[in-house]
């Protein structure tokens, strides 16, 4: 298991204390090969600098300054290196994990020079129209030219001549040795520089200089195809621009020298460009290259910036490599420092993969680390220094990332003197801003508002990840959090293809290399204007061709194109009713409020006075208010992008009719308008309530010092609102309705010497309590209440008396709270002088106790409190009680046990922000149960917030000696530890067993994928499968009578006829209200109680009618009979007459006997007897 981050005193970079680069763990990789070079230097010693440096550009004062010298004289405290050299000790582990043996390639340096000899060894070619080129590869080499769109015209009088390449260079993080290991193949990237005389003065316009490109590209695909060394060759894009195609060479596994298939690499091709082909100006962030020529003022055309800087880019791949090769140099811990930010990168789903291209790559990221080492140079952060580690250098340039404002200050690495190239250029034609080393090319010209938005959420959360004192490796580096249905709390996915967008006109289309980029770019803007801050991410991200093959054209974009946009919605503003613009007097911003929000603008007066130009989204509920962001965003993309609702899959409230009352069960019995009120109404009357139980203080001999709510309704984890019942009319109510919840209350008296001594005389008293409130509820507020004495209690110590009141169609049942009952018990438990009889008894009513009154109300209030701090949280929990009950897990899994796990899944959202919406936070706890790892680890949740590393290490030595002790794992199978119940076992001792634990995992497996298919497909009613369990698994299955089966009407798909208010006339049940009447769930509990060691049971509490049985295989094994065996048993070898007979292979009658189950099957019936 990897390391952890160990608690440690909270500091900033610069507090941080220094190493010189020879202590440091990286001193020993610093002698690694330059960054960029002749693929034939390839082995040559470190000290030949590549090209690009020894322009003398990059002088090495840049990196070794006095300033940066005086960082790495800083020191912390004893305290702090401590904590700084375990921070190293965990990244160095992490590094050897992820970091590439390069002496191990042999097989790939020489396919890398057999490529540069192919290269070298070309011929120059004949000079040739474009579409004759393009015709001639294809039927005489059966190569597509990979030409971007438009395509050139028919009559276009370009001309192309092949010459062999400038040069061949190494470059990318292969070339600078920063290579990670992670999931995916890595690439080996090599610049093949085309000659500037391929080009023409004015190529770099209209296309010409990408049509060229894709012409020299289909030589060298070609050449690779004809070498016939078993390379396999295929096109993609760079970086999913069309435009600018490269060639993917990847190993054929023929085992030849040249087989590199066992490095697990990519080998790309990329076309590059000497720097001075084209004057640079030409190619300026405000200039347009791409005309008709019908244009009268060339002056008056839109620029195309994006366009640009992709020509741009292939002008400076050596220049940018050649920048970090010196940074490498000068800093011992960059290089490590990139390998470890790639797999933070990769781990968030930051960076451009094959299919999902977000403009962002650990190229940036490198950038902007040499950004910050700069010290004194143009433009330089002055965040970093040589002397910093690994680990310092990703923590500051994360820190960077996440608290800059990229929108109004762009980074700038290097600058230049032309105005063309001002600040104000650049921002004005991009989204983002990040200038190369010569001040000219922006090299996140790609990204997008919604990508660097991404990037800085990420960037936030790890910080939050560094600063905190618990550990947070795992989450920062080791987890993957890419899987879009835990990471986001609404998602869209719209179907792009057909009619593109009316905003993409010519001056689009020439600046853009696809419609799916420009739709993309510009539905993440106007959702981030639209949501403001209801929303703390908006992510698009779209899906392109990853590769084609080089006889084939290039793939259409716009074909099957899907646009995924992920939304993380901000708790408090979400579901905000209103958003106000501005005062109509500020005309000029009151009309583009107007224009931007259509006929849903209205001008309001508030109660403040003010009038203002407002759109207002009326709606009533949690359910109702939570979807308010899914109508904003599909009424912008209809405005705006005249996307249709047809086009569009939107999940955000796919699961609340599971938690909802079914159509078929009557609306004058439960109305629909229930869960516009939510809780409320429940709250409302027990806070009523509360009051009213004080008003009748005066009349008793104690005061009521305290009334504490100790019931999942008052918790708000039921699967159903509560209900308030018409208790004057319940006989209208059908049996099948007749369920009402009793709300425990625990009322708690103060502190009196008068009580008894003898527990036995205690509970009378307390009964004469109940009898004495319940006539002052009747005298003073008319209110109904019955003692009731629960007769399933025979332990005569133990209180089994509560009180029952009926109060605004809610049933409350008090239990009254004495210190005093529990301080008896706890010396009778430790008394020498009482019999072992009677101390066992004490020791059982000790336990219903605590139970009852300490632990039930703690776990209450944690439970409110958690749904007040998360406001998903409560709708979550109640999701996933109704998926344990769908797979008929009710009484394998307590309430509180439930709602403990779905906490854990919100306290320790890591590796995401919690979550903010029910689909989210169902989703997440499904994958907490599909995930973990139960046998080996419990869940520990730390409810109060300051649970300290001292007690989480003792709820960790706990948990492995029950292990220790208990192997076979018969007790406590799934572990959850709090604050206050360090062993983890109070709600799951015994229940979930192994066994079942061992199902709860797979069907949580199985949801899983369910709803990776039903996201991936766009239907909703797969979602259905998830709350349907499979019935072949079980041994016996029983159907109830479903007309007695009194919780009926919470199924999720009841049938009307059993609910029929015609049907009630008729019920056996009367006028009687019978509060926590279940007979399916007393008839389990008998069940279990009787025949519990030979079989198990199963049943959805909520309105299930049918029980399933599974006879226990351990049970059924035969053994030798004996007296008072706990099961109806059965000889094993016994003739059809009943006589028992040898045993195979045995001369002695068998006594084996086994489980009758055909028997014990017929009891469990004649005991349900009516209820079946």
């Amino acid at each position: 298991m990897a390391p952890a981050f160990k608690k440690k005193p909270k500091r900033t970079l610069a507090d941080s204390p220094n190493k010189k680069p020879e202590s440091q763990p990286q001193s020993k990789k610093q002698k690694r090969s330059p960054a960029v070079k002749k693929v034939t230097e390839i082995e040559d010693d470190e000290e030949d600098l590549i090209e690009a440096a020894e322009t003398g550009k990059y002088d090495d004062d840049a990196f070794d300054s006095e300033e940066n010298d005086d960082w790495e004289e800083q020191s912390g405290d004893e305290d702090e290196e401590e904590a700084f050299e375990e921070d190293e000790l965990m990244i160095d582990e992490l590094l050897a994990e992820v970091g590439v043996k390069y002496e191990k390639h042999k097989a790939l340096e020489r396919a890398l020079h057999h490529i540069k000899a192919i290269f070298d060894s070309l011929p120059e070619g004949k000079e040739m129209l474009l579409n004759a080129f393009k015709e001639n590869m294809s039927k005489k080499h059966n190569i597509e030219t990979p030409f971007p769109n438009p395509q050139p015209a028919p009559d276009a009088n370009y001309k192309f001549k092949f010459e062999k390449p400038a040069a061949i260079h190494l470059i990318g993080g292969y070339a600078l040795k920063s290579v990670a290991k992670l999931k995916e193949p890595f690439n080996v990237d090599v610049a093949v520089e085309m000659p500037a005389s391929v080009f023409q003065e004015k190529d770099h316009m209209n296309n010409r200089y990408f049509y060229k490109r894709a012409c020299y590209l289909a030589v060298l695909a070609n050449a690779i195809k004809d070498s016939k060394k078993g390379f396999q060759v295929e096109f993609s894009s760079f970086n999913g621009d069309m435009r600018k195609p490269i060639l993917l060479v990847k190993a054929s596994g023929d085992k030849s020298e040249v087989d590199f298939s066992k490095t697990k690499c990519i080998i790309r091709i990329m076309p590059s460009l000497p720097e001075n082909t084209f004057p640079v100006n030409r190619l300026a962030p405000g200039r347009n290259n791409v005309r008709s020529g019908e244009e009268v003022n060339v002056e008056m055309l839109k620029p195309t910036p994006h366009y640009n800087a992709s020509l741009l880019m292939d002008t400076s791949l050596t220049a940018n490599l050649a920048f970090l090769y010196q940074h490498s140099k000068a800093c011992g811990a960059f290089r490590d420092a990139i390998v470890l930010a790639k797999t933070w990168l990769h781990q968030r789903g930051l960076v451009s993969t094959d299919d999902i291209h977000s403009g962002f790559n650990a190229f940036l990221f490198s950038m902007l680390t040499g950004y910050l080492l700069q010290g004194g140079k143009t433009g330089g952060g002055k965040k970093l220094a040589n002397g910093h580690s690994s680990y310092q250098l990703v923590r500051g340039t994360i820190d960077f990332i996440a608290t800059h404002n990229f929108e109004e200050d762009p980074v700038f690495i290097g600058t230049s003197d032309s105005s063309e190239f001002s600040a104000e250029a650049f921002k004005s034609n991009y989204d983002v801003v990040i200038v190369d080393p010569s001040g000219t090319v922006n090299l996140a010209a790609k990204m997008t508002l919604s990508t660097l938005a991404q990037l800085q959420h990420e960037a936030k959360i790890a910080m939050s990840y560094f600063n905190d004192t618990t550990d947070r490796f795992e989450a920062l580096f080791l987890k993957n959090v890419k899987d879009i249905k835990y990471r986001f709390d609404n998602l869209l996915r719209i179907n792009a293809s057909g009619t593109p967008v009316r905003q993409y006109d010519r001056a689009a289309k020439a600046d853009y290399a696809s419609h799916l980029e420009f739709f993309a770019k510009s539905a993440g803007n106007i959702l981030k204007k639209g949501l403001t801050n209801r929303t703390d991410l908006i992510s698009v991200q779209y899906s392109a061709p990853s590769t084609w093959a080089i006889d084939s054209a290039a793939p259409d974009l716009d074909e099957n194109a899907v646009i995924t946009i992920g939304l993380v919605l901000n708790s408090d503003n979400a579901p905000r009713l209103v958003d106000q613009g501005p005062d109509p007097q500020q005309t000029e911003a009151a009309q583009l409020f107007r224009e931007f929000w259509g006929k849903k603008s209205e001008l309001r007066r508030f109660k403040d006075g003010s009038i203002v130009e407002s759109v207002v989204w009326q709606t009533q509920g949690y359910e109702n208010k939570s979807l308010i962001v899914q109508k904003i965003v599909l009424y912008l993309l209809k405005f705006h992008l005249g996307i249709s609702a047809e086009r569009t899959h939107y999940w955000a409230g796919q699961l609340y009719p599971y938690i909802n009352y079914s159509k078929a069960v009557p609306e004058n019995l439960f109305s629909p308008e229930l869960s516009l009120n939510d809780f409320q109404p429940l709250m409302a009357a027990f806070g009523q309530f509360s009051k009213k139980l004080r008003s009748v203080d005066s009349a008793l001999p104690l005061v009521i010092s305290n009334i504490y709510p100790s019931s999942a309704s008052l918790r708000q984890t039921t699967v159903n609102l509560p209900h308030p019942a018409d208790f004057s009319n319940i006989s209208a109510y059908p049996t099948t309705t007749r369920y009402f919840d009793a709300i425990d209350v625990i009322v708690q008296l103060e502190r009196s010497n008068k009580w008894p001594d003898d527990l036995e005389a205690m509970q009378s008293v307390k009964q004469a309590f109940y009898l004495k409130i319940a006539e002052q509820l009747k005298e003073v507020s008319g209110i109904s209440s019955v003692p009731v004495q629960d007769v399933r209690e025979t332990n005569p110590l133990a209180s089994c008396v509560y009180l029952d009141v009926y109060y605004f169609g809610f049933v409350f049942r008090c239990r009254l709270h004495l210190e005093q009952e529990g301080e008896l018990l706890k010396s009778i438990v430790t008394s020498k002088r009482e019999t072992k009889a009677k101390k066992a008894l004490a020791k059982e009513a000790l336990e219903s106790y605590e139970m009852q009154f300490v632990h039930r109300r703690a776990h209450t209030y944690a439970m409110q409190a958690l749904c007040g701090r998360f406001t998903a949280f409560s709708a979550t929990v109640r999701l996933i009680k109704r998926w344990f009950g769908s797979h008929l897990l009710s009484s394998h899994a307590s309430e509180e046990f439930i709602e403990l796990v779905c906490a854990y899944a919100f306290l320790e959202s890591q590796p995401w922000a919690p979550a903010t919406s029910a689909m989210s936070g169902f989703f997440r706890v499904l994958g907490l149960l599909a995930s973990w790892d139960w046998q080996r680890m419990p869940l520990i949740v730390d409810l109060s917030g300051d649970m300290t590393s001292n007690v989480r290490d003792s709820i960790s030595e706990k948990f492995n000696m029950l292990r220790n002790k208990n192997p076979q794992i018969t007790q406590g199978a799934m572990v959850v530890a709090t604050n206050n119940d360090l062993d983890g076992l109070r709600w799951s001792s015994q229940k979930p067993s192994k066994v079942v634990a061992a199902r709860i995992q797979t069907l949580a497996k199985a949801s899983c994928d369910v709803l990776d298919q039903a996201i991936s497909s766009g239907e909703e009613n797969d979602i259905k499968r998830i709350f349907v369990t499979p019935m072949d698994a079980y041994s016996n299955i029983i159907q109830l009578n479903t007309e007695r089966c009194t919780r009926y009407f919470q199924s999720l798909h009841p049938q009307h006829k059993f609910m029929s208010t015609t049907k009630a006339a008729g019920s056996e049940m009367g006028d009687v209200v019978y509060a926590d009447f279940d007979p399916v769930t007393e008839y389990v509990n008998e069940i279990e109680k009787t025949y519990g060691n030979t079989v198990l049971v199963f049943y959805n509490k909520y309105g299930g009618d049918k029980i399933a049985l599974v006879w226990d295989p351990i049970t059924a094994t035969p053994k030798q009979w004996k007296v008072r065996v706990e099961y109806n048993s059965v000889p094993v070898d016994m003739t059809k007459r009943g006589v028992l007979k040898p045993a195979k292979d045995c001369k002695e009658v068998s006594k084996l006997a086994a489980p009758n189950f055909d028997a014990i099957l017929c009891e469990i019936k004649r005991l349900g007897e009516g209820l079946i």
